[in-house]
């Protein structure tokens, strides 16, 4: 049951950043799989990667505001790669699960925060220093 990732459209404006960051985490994600299957998902991922990838869950929303998501999401996700021994910045050998809707999409965690900068406007240099910001408060 696991499939490869497909589009699924927003219905928001294109001017919402959330639904612009679900939309090019979708698109770039690798697989994609029906929640309700996404501990078989997980585990085959794990024994074929034999346990090096790190893998982070959490959840896109269908509503709200791009500035919730953004201060609760990304601060986390910074410190928990940064106690995993992990750069935030170059998260190598990181996959985000993001569930959205009844689907979970499987996506490196190098895209996932290439999606955030787009959205946020963001080059490196700017981005570090975001980086630095969430790993201090």
């Amino acid at each position: 049951m696991i499939a490869r990732a497909d589009n699924v459209s927003s219905s928001r404006p294109e001017s919402d950043p959330l639904a612009r960051f679900r939309d090019i985490v979708i698109a770039a994600a690798f697989k994609s799989v029906p929640g309700q299957y996404f501990n078989e998902a997980r585990r085959q991922f794990t024994e074929q990667d034999g346990g090096v990838t790190v893998l982070y869950e959490l959840t896109i929303p269908e509503a709200g505001s791009w500035e919730e998501f953004r201060d609760k999401t990304f601060p986390l996700l910074a410190k928990y790669l940064y106690a995993q021994g992990l750069n935030p910045e170059y998260p190598r050998s990181v996959v985000i699960t993001a569930f959205y809707r009844d689907k979970c999409y499987f996506i490196e965690a190098t895209k996932f925060f290439a999606a955030f900068k787009e959205i946020e406007g963001l080059n490196s240099q700017a981005f570090h220093f975001r980086v630095l910001q969430w790993l201090h408060s």
